[in-house]
């Protein structure tokens, strides 16, 4: 019997090991990615709030369609971007960079929270905060003179 149990679990792990690359490769191959959270990171300050801005509205756009499922992506590539800030910005804007990144971060993850238990108010509220959160650090970030 030992050894009837031996067989059917190495076999399992065969059928394991082989469909699951199998189904993979079918997946890349018709065109779906798989999730990713990665974003690239603009070279400059400018390029960096333009991509903000850019998630923002898809955030918003993708919570107002009620896909939750997919917030987390536009959140997270927000926080990533605010993130590069502090290394980027003058000296004198480094400090309010740091603490701008954080509480982004903190609503980032709030709002993934919120979209995995699909609530959707809760959701919103988050997105709306965040937005907040970026312009105050976008004016606490823009040089006297006017440009950022």
């Amino acid at each position: 019997m030992n050894r009837t149990i031996l067989i059917a679990l190495g076999l399992t792990a065969v059928v394991a090991l082989t469909t699951i690359p199998a189904c993979a490769q079918a997946a890349k191959e018709k065109g779906s990615e798989p999730h990713s959270h990665f974003i690239k990171i603009p070279a400059t300050v400018e390029g960096i709030w333009q991509e903000i801005h850019k998630q923002q509205t898809r955030l918003v756009s993708t919570v107002a369609r009620k896909d939750l499922g997919e917030a987390h992506d536009h959140a997270f590539a927000i926080r990533d971007l605010v993130k590069a800030l502090p290394a980027k910005v003058a000296p004198e804007h480094k400090s309010a960079a740091e603490a701008g990144a954080k509480e982004i971060t903190k609503l980032a993850a709030a709002i993934d929270k919120s979209g995995a238990a699909r609530a959707q108010k809760t959701t919103e509220a988050g997105v709306k905060q965040m937005g907040e959160a970026v312009l105050a650090l976008e004016a606490k970030l823009k040089p006297a003179g006017g440009k950022k």
